[in-house]
């Protein structure tokens, strides 16, 4: 599979949680490549455990990244790392380091 910049995650801040979603140049990226069954649109996450994420180490991130690709670490690896973004305003709340 070609690799792209990053898989890009959507952060959308609500007033009970935030919300995460594939960004639509990711998600079309990853459907026109993989013919399994699609992952969940997104994931929400309520503000008791929403406000020590930006806390946690790398790993509940990768979490996330991997429930909404349906990806294992590895692949998400091979293909650039991910980053989770506002989709407004682009405040970058967490960037994987792929080596």
């Amino acid at each position: 599979m070609p690799k792209m910049a990053k898989i890009v995650v959507d952060v959308g801040e609500q007033m009970n949680g935030i919300t995460f979603r594939l960004s639509p140049k990711t998600r079309a990226f990853l459907s026109s490549r993989l013919t399994k069954i699609a992952p969940p649109s997104s994931v929400f996450v309520s503000h008791e455990t929403a406000s020590n994420f930006e806390n946690y180490p790398g790993p509940l991130w990768e979490h996330v990244a991997m429930i909404l690709t349906g990806l294992s670490e590895k692949k998400l690896k091979e293909l650039g790392g991910f980053e989770f973004v506002t989709p407004v305003g682009g405040k970058v709340w967490f960037e994987s380091a792929v080596r």
